[in-house]
Order: structure tokens, then C-alpha cells, then sequence
């Protein structure tokens, strides 16, 4: 009784898993402006036209919101976690997020922000914010977060646990700890008692992009180039798998024609394993997707202070910029045909194994006094 139970509540899962993506793909409302005061604008997912940010606004799945000189927006989410985002900051909305993975991320391209997370709600759905220097995840907590644009990222934790992730280190902050990154200083050293000067560190940041905007845009054009590669190597792998899949599904359906039970089962077993693979293989790639937006986001940021009429006369190095951005433009086009490849492959890896459990739970309604069709999975336990 438990295991149908079990089976039961999986089977709901699955279908909530892939309802949800199916409201990802629409719109689905992830909070609200609370509170505004200045500049503050809102781009809407796959939209190319900034409107100003309204008090009570909806915000929804994959919206940008940018806020200027002197301005400040909060947003609070359904869960009534909230955003309080700075001055000068870009951030998107939970952007590319695998249909297995339950997570609420942030991308913050540059400026600051704090944020304070429920933790019921972290345990539930989990809780991320991703910059192009390092990627943080939450546990139930507040904390504040400035990534700027040479790189310098600084994180302070008021209360509760963030992990810090550099891709070169990781270590967990409590609460009064903070630690400072930077593109090429990705050793992460734990500080207690942390007390940032957010506005000096701006202005330094600002300062150093226009010294040497060779320098700073030359390691996020190098880390989208990589970003990208490592990218084409999972979907190609998910292809293949895909193409394997399929394989074995074809020797199955061709098993029970002839009557053989045993090919079929062993076929579709296989074809099961390689399923799982390609939805591993799926957060692989929407991590790397995270990533990737990051890099774009800063760089095109680089594109509009080179391309700007005043600031541009400040910018040395703003010609490597303008020379690359054509192509980081192109790339990024290419990047999302990759990501929305991959999604789609694993939308059908759910929608299969939706209607796999489906199969089972009506073929028990119908055989309530045969074989239990779920006696197979007590197998091994």
C-alpha cells in the first residue's frame, strides 16, 4: 500500500514538474514591485523594449529590471522573499531553469543588490544568484551582493549561510562574513566582522574598466568563448544520447511485435538509463546557460558605455569592445538555439516519463486483482 502511495505521489510530481515548465514557457508571475523611487525599468522575457517600472507592476518569469543613477526598486515574490536592488544594476529573473530543477535564480549582471530569502521556501525550491564571477547559493537567509563592472564581486552575509561558488574554490559565509572576489582573485578568503565601502568599490570598479577596457573585456569575451564550447559539448552529447535513445526504443517496439517480451523490457530499460543521462545532462546545461547570460549581459553592458556619446571619451580599450560586440551578438544568438534545443529534449524526456507512470497507474485501475504493475519496482529493495 505504501508503494502505490509512493507511485501515486510521484506520478503527481511529474505532472506538476511539467505543468510548471509548461507556465514557465507563458508567463508566470514571480512577484511585484513593492516599492520604486527613480529610474527603474522593466524589459519583459524575449522583449526588446524597456517600459518604466510601475509601483504594484507584475514581474514574471525571465524579465530584466535595470534601475539608474539614484534609483532604487524593490520586488517581492510570491514566496515574500524580496529584492531590494540598488542603484546602476541590471538583474534577470530565473532564466534558463531545467525543467528537473525546482530553483529560483537570480542573474545579476552588474550593480547590487540584497536580498532576504525565506528558508522554507530555500529547502522547498532552492535559491541562487549567479554573477559572471562567481555563483552563490542560499540557505534561508539575508544578504547583500554587488558585482561591478571590472569583476569585483563582494558578498556580505547579515544572517543565516551563503555558499560561494568561483569555480576554482567554494566556501560557505555565516552570518556577519562576507568575502571579495575579482576575475583574477577567484581564492575565496572568508572575512568576519565584514564591512564593505559598497560606493568606494563602485567607483574603483568604474575607474579600473576605464583604464584597461581591453583587459576587463578581454576575460569575459575569453570566458564566453569558453562557456560556449563546454556548451556545444553537452547538447551534442544529449543529441547523441537522444539519437541512442531512440534506438533502443525502435528495438523494443520491434521486440513486442515479434512477441518477445524480454527484448522489450531490456530495450526499454535501456532507453530508461540513457532518459535519466539526458536530464542530468539538462541542469549541466542550463547551469552553463546561467553562466554564459552573465558574460553576455556585462559585455553588452560594455558595448553601450563604448557606444555612449560622454562616458566613451573616458573608455581606453573601448575599441577591442566595439571590435568584438558583433560577434559576442552573434555568439549569444547561437547560444540561445543551443539552450532552446536542449530544453526541448528534455521537455519530451518529462512529457515520456509522464506518460510512462500514466501507462502504469491506469493499467493497475484495470488489473486491481492481477499482477500489481508495480511489483516490479519492489524488485532490488
Amino acid at each position: 500500500m505504501k508503494k502505490r502511495f509512493f507511485i501515486a505521489c510521484l506520478f503527481s510530481t511529474i505532472i506538476s514538474l511539467v505543468f510548471t515548465q509548461v507556465c514557465f514557457a507563458k508567463e508566470r508571475q514571480l512577484g511585484y514591485v513593492s516599492s520604486r523611487t527613480g529610474d527603474v525599468k522593466v524589459r519583459r522575457a524575449k522583449k526588446t523594449v524597456w517600459t518604466p517600472a510601475e509601483l504594484n507592476m507584475r514581474v514574471y518569469f525571465g524579465d530584466h529590471i535595470r534601475t539608474w543613477e539614484n534609483s532604487r526598486v524593490t520586488i517581492t515574490l510570491v514566496d515574500r522573499s524580496s529584492l531590494e536592488i540598488h542603484s546602476n544594476t541590471h538583474i534577470a529573473l530565473n532564466t534558463i531553469v531545467s525543467p528537473i530543477e525546482k530553483k529560483n535564480s537570480v542573474l545579476l549582471f552588474f550593480g547590487r543588490i540584497w536580498n532576504k530569502v525565506r528558508k522554507t521556501i530555500v529547502q522547498m525550491k532552492g535559491y541562487e544568484v549567479q554573477t559572471p564571477t562567481a555563483v552563490l547559493g542560499v540557505r534561508g537567509t539575508e544578504f547583500d551582493i554587488a558585482s561591478y563592472e571590472d569583476g569585483t564581486m563582494i558578498v556580505r552575509v547579515d544572517s543565516g549561510e551563503v555558499t560561494v561558488d568561483s569555480e576554482t574554490d567554494r566556501r560557505t559565509l555565516c552570518s556577519n562574513q562576507g568575502t571579495q572576489l575579482s576575475f583574477d582573485a577567484k581564492k575565496i578568503v572568508v572575512e568576519s566582522d565584514y564591512r564593505p565601502e559598497w560606493e568606494r568599490a563602485e567607483k574603483d570598479a568604474r575607474k579600473n574598466l576605464f583604464a584597461d577596457g581591453k583587459k576587463y573585456g578581454g576575460f569575459v569575451y575569453t570566458e564566453i568563448h569558453k562557456r560556449t564550447d563546454y556548451l556545444k559539448g553537452l547538447v551534442d552529447k544529449v543529441n547523441t544520447l537522444t539519437a541512442e535513445r531512440e534506438r533502443y526504443v525502435s528495438m523494443a517496439k520491434e521486440a513486442r511485435k515479434r512477441g518477445d517480451e524480454i527484448g522489450y523490457e531490456s530495450s526499454m530499460s535501456e532507453a530508461k538509463k540513457i532518459s535519466r543521462e539526458i536530464l542530468e545532462l539538462n541542469k549541466r546545461i542550463a547551469f552553463t546557460g546561467r553562466r554564459l547570460e552573465c558574460d553576455f549581459g556585462l559585455f553588452s553592458h560594455y558595448g553601450y558605455l563604448a557606444k555612449h556619446p560622454e562616458l566613451s571619451k573616458k573608455f581606453q580599450g573601448k575599441e577591442f569592445i566595439l571590435k568584438q560586440l558583433d560577434n559576442i551578438e552573434m555568439i549569444h544568438a547561437e547560444f540561445n538555439a543551443m539552450i532552446e534545443e536542449g530544453m526541448k529534449l528534455s521537455m519530451k524526456d518529462m512529457e515520456d516519463l509522464m506518460d510512462e507512470m500514466k501507462g502504469k497507474v491506469e493499467e493497475f485501475r484495470e488489473n486491481r486483482e492481477k499482477k500489481d504493475p508495480f511489483e516490479e519496482l519492489d524488485k532490488g529493495e
